[in-house]
């Protein structure tokens, strides 16, 4: 299995749902809109609660210099199963210093929030480029419109379940498989399903499934050739 299959998929973001952004001493950057993050999630997994979640996130206030007060947030999201997890902080100023004095944000929390979701959805590749500095590059960026401009290149797992393709792909392997009774003829339907994957944009899950049913298949066929040199 690919460590970074599922960073490669989910690590290419829509240019149109980033926003370039300015912070105090001048730094500046590309930021990915959090509701682009969550739909490449539920495209993934499912729906928020169902194929991915959030757990009970923390929240912590900190004061500041000059009677400011900041608020951090540590947050996990779960994606495909509740063990698989990774964290995030975000932070915010629930305080802080205009040109008039001090003044309160109501939606601190909710930013800080938001900021440690995004922080832990990176962990597993979302938006991995613009967080890699890819989009400091034009040319990469106009490569990225163009690509989204197109449509996504694969159909998302969640889409795929609800077509009932799977249990069409299963049943059609099966019955292929039948005709396969040597390894050379399985290394033939590796190469017809290889095809059929990317011409209808299969994801990496559902290839990993495939790869354990061929898995499966060569060793019956390698135990049948065995049992056949030994009579």
């Amino acid at each position: 299995m690919n460590n970074t299959e599922l960073w490669d998929k989910l690590g290419k973001t829509d240019p149109s749902h980033t926003k370039p952004f300015k912070r105090a001493g001048g730094f500046s950057g590309t930021a990915i809109k959090p509701m682009w993050a969550y739909r490449r999630m539920t495209e993934e997994f499912g729906p928020c609660g169902t194929g991915w979640g959030v757990y009970e996130p923390t929240f912590q206030v900190v004061p500041g210099p000059e009677g400011e007060m900041l608020v951090y947030c540590t947050a996990s999201i779960w994606y495909g199963k509740p063990d698989q997890r990774a964290w995030g902080v975000g932070g915010d100023k629930a305080v802080g210093k205009n040109k008039y004095g001090l003044a309160s944000d109501d939606e601190a929390f909710k930013k800080a929030f938001t900021d440690a979701i995004t922080n832990a959805l990176k962990m597993i590749g979302v938006g991995a480029d613009v967080h890699m500095g890819m989009f400091d590059d034009n040319k990469y960026v106009n490569t990225m419109r163009d690509e989204f401009a197109e449509g996504p290149a694969t159909k998302s797992s969640a889409a795929l379940k609800r077509e009932g393709a799977w249990e069409t792909i299963l049943e059609q392997f099966h019955g292929d498989l039948q005709d396969c009774k040597t390894l050379l003829s399985l290394e033939a339907l590796k190469a017809t399903y290889r095809a059929k994957a990317k011409e209808g944009g299969w994801t990496a899950a559902w290839m990993n499934a495939l790869k354990d049913e061929f898995a499966n298949a060569e060793e019956q066929i390698m135990n049948l050739m065995e049992k056949e040199e030994a009579a």
